[in-house]
C-alpha cells in the first residue's frame, strides 16, 4: 500500500474529526482505528471511532459543507477534483462513525495535488 497517492492534509482532518466528534463526545475511554486495505490499483483507508455517530442527514451535511465544519467537505472535494468522483469520501455512521477514503496507487498521470 506504500505507493498510494494520498493528498496532503487528507487524513489529518478525518482523524481530528474522529477525536473531536467521536471519542471526546462519549463517556469513558474511546477508540480510533485507522486501517488500510489493498484493492489492487487502489488503497482503501478507513478511520473509525466508537463515538455517538451521526444520522444520514448529518453525514450528508458534513460532505456538502452545510454541517458544523468544512473538514470532511474539503477532503471530499479535493479527492474528487484530483482523482475523479469515484474517489470521494464515504461515511458510515452506525455504532460510531467510519469515514472511508479510497485513493489510487501511483501510476503514470496520477498525482496528489
Amino acid at each position: 500500500m506504500l505507493p498510494a497517492v494520498v493528498p496532503v492534509l487528507s487524513l489529518q482532518p478525518l482523524v481530528e474529526n474522529a477525536v473531536r466528534h467521536g471519542v471526546e463526545q462519549r463517556e469513558g475511554d474511546g477508540h480510533i482505528a485507522i486501517a488500510g486495505t489493498d484493492l489492487g490499483a487502489d488503497v482503501e483507508l478507513k478511520i473509525s471511532d466508537d463515538g455517538p455517530g451521526m444520522d444520514a442527514e448529518q453525514a450528508r451535511q458534513a460532505l456538502s459543507g452545510d454541517g458544523r465544519g468544512i473538514g470532511l467537505s474539503n477532503v471530499d472535494q479535493r479527492l474528487r477534483a484530483t482523482f475523479g468522483d469515484e474517489y470521494g469520501l464515504e461515511i458510515d455512521a452506525h455504532d460510531g462513525t467510519t469515514v472511508t477514503l479510497t485513493v489510487p496507487k501511483f501510476r503514470p498521470g496520477v498525482r496528489a495535488a
